[in-house]
């Protein structure tokens, strides 16, 4: 924790980092709509005499069971357009269809339905990939632009392994934006979203389906259209400036402040005496300040993976994105060398398959020859006359008290 206080304050100063409009923080929220529905409490009216009402859910459309939320907001309260993950297949010309009451339906951008400026992408599951994330890449660079000309942005984020994509980065870093990885096992401690934005915006959602719910028509199902207005209704209330502010200030992202972190949830589980122990990590940030200036820009590969434990590094530094490429030039290599053997493995199935083929092939050509017909024909003659020659055989008969013995086998012993 001291460690990464004392790397951001290194950035904000090698980047002339003094305003908070200069500073962004962007995470995903996963927004559930079965798990909204079933956590949303709704007033059922009943008569006097029903001692236990029963309330139906509306079935969930395909399609709109999950959608992912990733919202980047400033420390001065502002924030860029949503970009929505929804579940399925299409890329990003993501649309519903609507009845319009006369027998027609159209078809609506689902982006229409969030705000302007607002991207919804389809995915098999909701949620980053590679790909994606180089698309979000792009998408923050093209808006963070503009928020302060001739000045860098700095954007901190989870250090999670999909945000490590080389091409996302350089692409930030061509838009004069740095970007901090927080150590891991750590972002729910920092991540300003988690506390009151992402808080308010379920809480919205949640009322928002609450009415939303009575006005659905009956037998009718839980739609993309439904989904986008709660997660509009979600995100305009929760990701208020107010909230955005006063989440940056309970992590201490912004102003910087230590201060802010509670070190007793640190120190929570560690044992007795470490439970018991006063840490200052203000002046524990400054005293880790040399390691701190070393560490930011210099990776540690273990186990095949970048490890963030303990370390804040700067993702956009020469010398981390040359070791996240070496990463992916590896990765890419065992793939490919997964491929050939997966190839070599299906080529050499299919050859068995093909020879398989053959010999069945070859064995029906040989049944319906004449050759073998002729002489299937005379076996079965020979075996009548043999069977004519033996006369009538008795059936056999068994014997009382005769007994079977078997070969005894050995019980095979439990492991």
């Amino acid at each position: 924790m001291a460690q990464f206080f004392s790397a951001y304050r290194f950035l904000c100063r090698d980047f002339n980092i003094s305003q908070a409009a200069q500073v962004w923080i962007t995470d995903e929220s996963m927004m559930n709509g079965q798990e909204l529905m079933e956590t949303t409490p709704v007033m059922v009216l009943a008569d006097a005499e029903t001692t236990d009402p029963e309330f139906v859910f509306p079935s969930v459309q395909s399609g709109a069971e999950a959608a992912s939320l990733v919202a980047t907001v400033c420390a001065d309260g502002t924030r860029l357009p949503l970009f929505v993950i929804v579940a399925g297949n299409g890329g990003r010309l993501s649309f519903t269809v609507e009845d319009e009451g006369n027998g027609k339906k159209r078809r609506v951008p689902l982006a229409a339905y969030l705000y302007e400026g607002a991207e919804v992408y389809r995915r098999e599951k909701p949620g980053f990939d590679a790909p994606l994330w180089q698309v979000y890449a792009a998408f923050a660079a093209r808006h963070l632009q503009g928020k302060c000309p001739k000045e860098w942005n700095l954007l901190l984020m989870d250090g999670c392994k999909v945000h490590a994509s080389v091409v996302g980065l350089k692409v930030l870093h061509a838009a004069k934006v740095v970007v901090s990885m927080f150590p891991s096992h750590l972002s729910h401690i920092l991540q300003a979203l988690y506390k009151d934005p992402f808080l308010k915006t379920n809480a919205h959602a949640r009322s928002e389906l609450r009415a939303t719910l009575p006005t659905l028509p009956r037998h009718s199902k839980f739609n993309l259209a439904n989904l986008m207005r709660v997660i509009q209704v979600g995100a305009f209330h929760g990701l208020s400036s107010v909230n955005t502010m006063n989440g940056f200030k309970k992590t201490g992202t912004w102003t910087v402040s230590p201060d802010e972190i509670n070190v007793g949830r640190l120190l929570l589980g560690k044992g007795v005496r470490n439970s018991e122990r006063k840490v200052d990590l203000e002046q524990l940030a400054i005293r880790l300040g040399p390691e701190a200036r070393r560490d930011m820009r210099h990776l540690q590969i273990e186990f095949g993976s970048v490890s963030t434990r303990g370390l804040a590094p700067e993702a956009t530094a020469p010398a981390v994105l040359a070791a996240f490429e070496a990463l992916e030039a590896e990765a890419t290599r065992k793939q490919a060398a997964k491929e050939t053997v997966q190839a070599t493995k299906e080529a050499k199935a299919a050859a068995s398959a093909a020879l398989a083929v053959r010999l069945a092939s070859g064995a029906a050509v040989r049944r319906s020859s004449p050759e073998f017909q002729e002489r299937k024909r005379s076996l079965r003659e020979r075996a009548a006359r043999a069977r004519a020659a033996a006369g009538d055989v008795e059936p056999y008969t068994r014997v009382s008290g005769a007994v079977v013995e078997h070969e005894t086998r050995q019980k095979r012993p439990r492991a």
